[in-house]
């Protein structure tokens, strides 16, 4: 990574402590920490859902933010979903069309509904067969889905 490149890595034990603050105090540290940022990696776990600002982070992330005539833009946002009791079954299960394609399925419920609404929000879908719709894991999704081994493996395969 650059050295003049600005990222933020979610909440550290270096980050301010927000616990005894009001929410919108907590929003707006987010919205400001997230500002600069292009790319947005969200890591998909069996628990996700227990944190209180993820939806936050990623609503920050999908809308343009001007200030001071300088406006932030839409990041880029990847799902790497979490290895958990040595597989990605616990999220994602794969089936076998009659065609030959299989297509990978996702346990929607256990991601925020923010993911789920812009994971498919294209200009024109591409997808992998035309015949079935299967929809390409990597470039037929807004919010592209890759596993945690893959994704450490070859963390810039998502750039194509």
């Amino acid at each position: 990574m650059p050295l003049d490149a600005t990222y933020y890595k979610g909440e550290t034990s270096d980050s301010p402590d927000l616990t005894d603050t009001s929410t919108e105090n907590i929003k707006n540290n987010l919205r400001n920490m997230m500002y600069d940022t292009s790319v947005t990696i969200v890591i998909i776990s069996p628990n996700m859902k227990k944190s209180k600002w993820i939806d936050w982070e990623i609503e920050y992330c999908l809308k343009n933010n001007t200030r001071k005539n300088r406006t932030s833009h839409t990041n880029g946002v990847v799902g790497v979903i979490m290895k958990h009791n040595y597989d990605y079954s616990w999220f994602k299960s794969i089936s076998i069309n009659d065609d030959g394609c299989c297509p990978s399925s996702y346990q929607e419920n256990l991601v925020y509904n923010i993911i789920n609404k812009n994971r498919f929000i294209q200009n024109s879908k591409k997808y992998v067969c035309n015949k079935c719709k299967t929809v390409d894991t990597l470039t037929g999704s807004y919010i592209a889905y890759v596993e945690e081994e893959e994704f450490l493996a070859n963390p810039t395969k998502i750039h194509k």
